[in-house]
């Protein structure tokens, strides 16, 4: 994993409600396989926003979408 992308691994867990971490640390390992693979693209990323932001604190939601907004604007 390249530095930004276990910077961007831990900010997103960090804001994760406990229950929730496993699920999103696997989520987040298939987001780092399908961008290595080139298969990451914004229509994935639209299909798992839901399940992501459901594993989000309450209070990091905003946070969170601004920074994903970011990283998915530099498919």
């Amino acid at each position: 994993m390249k530095p930004s992308e276990k910077k961007f691994y831990t900010f997103i867990l960090d804001r994760t409600k406990p229950e929730h971490q496993e699920d999103m640390k696997h989520l987040l390992v298939e987001l780092m396989d399908r961008k290595s693979t080139g298969e990451l693209n914004k229509m994935y990323l639209i299909g798992v926003t839901p399940r992501a932001l459901s594993y989000l604190k309450p209070e990091a939601v905003d946070e969170v979408k601004k920074v994903v907004s970011d990283f998915s604007s530099k498919l």
